[in-house]
């Protein structure tokens, strides 16, 4: 599924945010790559893609900061499948 997640990562960035990513690794912030509205938009993104609701509140950025690290992140909260712990920031929708 990492692989999955990846490409269909990769995929929103261009369709829906407009920035290709050329490598995985990227960091996105502190290159620009992705400013305040594109985060928002990015998290948006993935609720819609993996099924998933992110918290505002307790959201980190380090794991927004590439799209491997968003991925894992995605990969972390998925298997989880519930908030608290190691899913912390990310509760599963029903």
């Amino acid at each position: 599924m990492p692989d999955d997640v990846l490409r269909r990562l990769h995929q929103a960035f261009e369709d829906r945010l407009h920035v290709a990513v050329r490598d995985a690794d990227a960091e996105l912030i502190e290159t620009g790559l992705l400013d305040s509205l594109r985060f928002v938009e990015l998290l948006f993104a993935v609720e819609q893609l993996f099924n998933v609701h992110v918290d505002l509140n307790t959201v980190d950025l380090d794991d927004f900061r590439s799209l491997r690290q968003i991925a894992a992140f995605v990969e972390r909260h998925t298997r989880a499948g519930t908030a608290g712990g190691s899913g912390a920031g990310l509760d599963t929708r029903p």
